[in-house]
């Protein structure tokens, strides 16, 4: 194979990479936020509730993530090095929320999940009354 075509390989290796890291940076996102977006699209709770399960065993287990080791496999046949630490602690501590803060970003998710599903039963209490007053 040419050196030309070489460093096309690798450049799809390298693509692939980042684009897993923007999926997984989604999937972090979307353990907070999904309970609110389960207010619109109620079909968002099972996939929420299975993402939190993964995210919680993954925390409290300490085994690497799917996503995280796909990907420094992609940055490895890419050519790159790829980092040792996990996800989280490459890509976000210290860039998005200071060290030694794990606890509090852990704090404010859980909040978030517990917040947006007890105004999701709420409101599915108001429907139900709504519907029973009706008929």
């Amino acid at each position: 194979m040419s050196r030309v075509a070489w460093v096309a390989v690798n450049a799809i290796y390298v693509l692939l990479a980042d684009t897993i890291l923007i999926l997984h940076l989604a999937y972090i996102l979307f353990i907070p936020l999904g309970g609110f977006l389960a207010w619109r699209w109620r079909w968002l709770v099972g996939p929420h509730l299975a993402a939190i399960a993964v995210g919680l065993i993954s925390i409290t287990l300490t085994f690497d993530c799917p996503l995280t080791t796909w990907e420094q496999s992609l940055r490895r046949r890419g050519g790159q090095r790829a980092y040792t630490d996990g996800f989280v602690d490459h890509y976000l501590t210290g860039r998005v929320y200071p060290h030694g803060y794990a606890w509090t970003v852990q704090l404010l998710f859980g909040l978030c999940i517990v917040v947006s599903y007890a105004v999701l039963i709420w409101r599915r209490r108001q429907e139900r009354r709504l519907v029973r007053s009706r008929s």
